[in-house]
C-alpha cells in the first residue's frame, strides 16, 4: 500500500493587517483552526498568544474546530476491506474508487483522528503521519521521530 497526500487546505496570502490568521504562531492551517476556536470562545484578541490553545480545546472535546482543515489522499494497492469500509462510513469522508485497488480519500483532520482511534490500521497510521506534517499541534505525539510540538 502506498499513500500520497494530494492536497490540503491552503490559505490565500493577504496583508497582515487584514488577516487575524497571520497573528497565529503555528502553520497557516493551525492558525485557521485557532481562529475558528477563538471566534467560538470570543477570544480573538488572544490570537497567537497561547501555543497550547488548540491542544486544550481538543483535549476538552471541542474537536469540531479541527474540521476546518481538509486533506485529499491517493491510496494505491489497498483492496476493499473492513478498514476502508469503516472510513467510508463517516459522513464527511468521500471515498472514490479508481479501480485496481486504488482510491482517493477526502476527509478533514477530525476524520483522521477518529479513524485512527477506531481502526488502528496501517492506513490510519499513514494518514496520521502525513497530516501531522501539516498540523503538528493537532497530531503531536504519535510519531515523535517525525512530528514535533507546534509553536
Amino acid at each position: 500500500m502506498r499513500v500520497t497526500l494530494l492536497a490540503h487546505t491552503r490559505l490565500l496570502p493577504v496583508p497582515v493587517e487584514e488577516a487575524p490568521l497571520a497573528l497565529g504562531a503555528g502553520t497557516p492551517q493551525e492558525n485557521l483552526i485557532e481562529y475558528a476556536g477563538r471566534i467560538c470562545y470570543r477570544s480573538d484578541a488572544m490570537m497567537g498568544k497561547s501555543p497550547t490553545f488548540i491542544a486544550a480545546r481538543v483535549r476538552e472535546g471541542h474537536e469540531d474546530i479541527i474540521e476546518h482543515v481538509r486533506f485529499v489522499f491517493k491510496v494505491e494497492g489497498l483492496a476493499l476491506d473492513r478498514t476502508l469500509l469503516l472510513l467510508a462510513s463517516q459522513p464527511t469522508v468521500q471515498v472514490t474508487d479508481l479501480g485496481h485497488d486504488d482510491w482517493v480519500l477526502s476527509m478533514n483532520a477530525r476524520n483522521i483522528r477518529d479513524f485512527r482511534a477506531k481502526a488502528g490500521s496501517a492506513l490510519a497510521d499513514e494518514l496520521w503521519r502525513l497530516a501531522a506534517a501539516i498540523l503538528p499541534t493537532v497530531f503531536a505525539g504519535a510519531f515523535p521521530e517525525t512530528v514535533q510540538e507546534g509553536p
